[in-house]
């Protein structure tokens, strides 16, 4: 046995002593840091090139930043047991990455983080309003802390900006993502779910930037190029977090977001966090962390009555 193949056999054995869920929150944690990154070279080349044609290459180039993947497991990586649902989680995605890529364009990263930690909020309304799920007052009451939050991060008293709003809408695209992809994960690989992401949105992100296309120097490709790694990482990793773990244990981990949003934005774009963004950005993650608190115990409480 040569090194390589021991090295391999003792850090598999490594692994597999550690806790899964231990595993879940350090690919939350991962997942979470590439997004930021992501978002971060998206707000740096939107001063260059069109915020649509970024979006466009951000898609094209998964393929071949899963290519090693592809070429190791074969043809059997496109097969998916859920086609109807990887096209609603196209259709939808589309429109909420269209939307969030254009907010980054306008919104500071720290503003544009605190608003989209408002998924889980929007994903109870939804459950609340198509599944007729009820909820008492507790949840209630976390629902209308985290909408507080929003309006203190968003300030529409000072103005209403179309990031932000767009940003918000984005949010609640991406809460029906998340049952899609979740249900997903039942059926289909992490890499399958992030490769049916990439490839379906490309004929929408084409014609959206087609009117603004233009050529790009290398040192712009590069940056694509890392774009396009981050943001793949990022969902393939908090899609293998997502089947591993439960929402309410890894949504708090998620949260560190905010942090490196805040830290980056004021290294790389001198944007100074405004005391709303934090008291704002509490009352929001204050109000998801109860609410995946709670979906979980429900849920728990729910299964022990079935058993």
């Amino acid at each position: 046995m040569n090194f390589i193949s021991t090295f391999n056999l003792k850090f598999r054995n490594i692994i597999s002593n550690i806790p899964i869920s231990l595993i879940a929150i350090f690919m939350m944690i991962i997942s979470g840091l590439c997004f930021v990154l992501m978002h971060s070279a998206v707000k740096y080349l939107s001063t260059e090139i069109h915020i649509f044609e970024i979006a466009f290459f951000r898609c094209a180039l998964v393929i071949f930043v899963l290519a090693p993947v592809i070429m190791q497991q074969g043809l059997k990586i496109f097969k998916t047991q859920q086609p109807k649902l990887q096209f609603y989680r196209i259709a939808t995605n589309s429109v909420a990455m269209t939307c969030f890529f254009y907010g980054i364009s306008t919104t500071p990263l720290g503003q544009l983080t605190t608003l989209g930690f408002t998924v889980p909020i929007f994903a109870t309304i939804l459950a609340v309003i198509f599944m007729k799920e009820k909820i008492r007052l507790r949840r209630t009451l976390a629902l209308i802390i985290g909408f507080t939050g929003t309006v203190i991060v968003a300030r529409p008293d000072i103005s209403i900006e179309l990031g932000a709003v767009l940003i918000i809408f984005s949010s609640f695209l991406w809460s029906i993502c998340l049952v899609f992809i979740k249900k997903l994960t039942r059926t289909d690989s992490a890499v399958t779910i992030s490769l049916y992401f990439g490839i379906g949105m490309i004929p929408a992100t084409f014609f959206l930037a087609l009117p603004f296309f233009e050529m790009i120097n290398l040192r712009q490709f590069i940056i694509l190029i890392f774009i396009a790694i981050t943001g793949t990482l990022a969902q393939t990793i908090m899609n293998s977090a997502l089947k591993k773990g439960d929402l309410a244990l890894l949504l708090p981990f998620d949260f560190l977001r905010l942090i490196w949003s805040v830290l980056i934005g004021y290294a790389l774009f001198a944007e100074e966090p405004k005391i709303t963004l934090w008291i704002g950005g509490f009352l929001i993650i204050g109000s998801t962390t109860y609410i995946a608190w709670r979906e979980s115990k429900l849920k728990k409480i729910a299964k022990s009555k079935i058993e």
